[in-house]
Formats: C-alpha cells, structure tokens, sequence
C-alpha cells in the first residue's frame, strides 16, 4: 500500500525545497542525466496557472511522484487549457500498483471548476505500459487502436504543436521527439516487447523510437462523457478487487 502527500503551488512557493525532492525523485524515476534547467523549463517554460504533486511513499521511504499542471493557452484564438502530467516510480516498488486514480481525479475536479473552457490532457509519451492505461480507463484519446483521427483533432494537434513550438519534431502524426530521454532499463523493454496488450502493441508499431527520445502525443478530451466513463471504470474496479478479496477470506 502507498501512502500520497499532495502540495500545489501555495505550498511550494514558501518552500522551495519541494521542487529540490520534486527534481531528485523525477531524474531518479526518469532520466538520470537531467539537469535542473531541463526540469524547470519542463513545468515552468510555460506559465501554469495551477501545479500539483503529490510525493508517493511506501513504508515512509519516497518510492515516487506524481504531478499535474494546467496550461492555458490560445489556439486560433480561442482559449483552451492543456493538462500535462508526469510520473515516476523508483524500480524498487514497480511490482507495485501505480496509485494513478488520484491524477484522474485531479483532471476531473479541473475541469468542474472550468466548465465552460475547452480542457484536453496533452501527454508526451515514451512509455507504452502507460498509454495502454489511457485507453483502458478513457472512452476517447487519440491516437487509439483501430479508431480513426477526426480532421478537427488532427486540425487542433498540429496548431498545439505550432503554438508550443514543436510542429518541427513531428516525424510521422502524434509522434515527435519528446523534450527528455526517459532511460528504460532492459527488464522494462524487455517486458513491453512481450506484452500481449493490443494496446502497448499499438504504441510500439507507430513508435518504434521510444527508447531514442521519441514519445507520443496523447491527446484526451476532459469532457463530462469522458470523465464518466473514466469515474465508472475506476468504480468498477474497486468492486472486483473488493468481492475478489471476499473471496479469499
């Protein structure tokens, strides 16, 4: 069982020690090579207008971190905002759960507070155990598994891409190169490789680079249909797990 500490910028704006542990657990989990300016021009290159983390522990040690920041921004004049997130757990406690239900939460009471702004979840993926995760627990998130791109997602991808500077490192739709190298060891390659999930299967045929700072762009529209399904499923879950451990009394 982890144990979560959450903070967001009031938190940290007194104590800047937060971002300190934040940067360590993130280039431990991550990309050991980084250097605090790539970490800073990650979350604050652009200005958030909220950020929050939370510090994952198991048995008191820091086992990971979770963290979320919303970017607004104008697309052909109109302004949307952007969520972006990242996560890492140390090797140690990947046999683990990765408690990621607290960041679909924080997506959801975003947008509750944003009703009326067009929100979408922008992930820069290199991890294909974690973009299978998306399409297991989100009704719709492009590019999926036999689901066709509307134009008009297509349309908004690339003028994000432009407004954010990176339409030049698109190399094929939805898959550029990524602003870090996440360093993956040869036990986490060698377990993508022979997963049977259709879905990680998918990321590995439109993003053989992966491991060569190439990631997909994962867009995933914070709409109520979404956030419903997403809510369901996870209740879902907890109900199996639940008459499951019933079972085992």
């Amino acid at each position: 069982m982890f144990n979560l500490k959450n903070y967001d910028l009031s938190d940290i704006n007194p104590d800047k020690n937060l971002l300190d542990v934040l940067f360590e657990i993130f280039r431990l989990t991550l990309n050991p090579s980084l250097t605090k300016r790539e970490f800073m021009l990650y979350y604050f290159g652009q200005y958030p207008d909220s950020f929050d983390m939370t510090f994952i522990y198991k048995e008191n040690n820091l086992a990971g971190f979770c963290t979320s920041a919303a970017y607004p921004r104008r697309v052909n004049g109109k302004k949307i905002v952007i969520l972006r997130s990242a996560f890492g757990l140390l090797d140690t406690y990947k046999k683990g759960k990765f408690p990621l239900q607290g960041l679909f939460f924080k997506y959801m009471r975003y947008k509750l507070r944003h009703l009326f702004t067009p929100v979408y979840v922008a992930g820069f993926m290199a991890n294909p155990l974690m973009y299978a995760m998306i399409c297991k627990y989100t009704l719709k998130c492009y590019p999926r598994r036999n689901d066709n791109t509307p134009e008009k997602i297509l349309a908004f991808k690339n003028d994000l891409l432009k407004s954010m500077n990176l339409d030049k490192k698109e190399v094929n739709p939805f898959v550029l190169k990524i602003h870090f190298q996440v360093k993956f060891k040869e036990t986490d390659i060698d377990r993508f490789v022979k997963s049977t999930d259709k879905d990680v299967q998918y990321f590995l045929s439109i993003n053989p680079g992966y491991n060569d700072q190439m990631g997909v762009l994962v867009l995933v529209p914070v709409t109520l249909p979404n956030m419903t399904y997403t809510f369901f499923r996870y209740l879902l879950r907890k109900v199996r797990l639940f008459f499951r451990h019933r079972k085992t009394k």
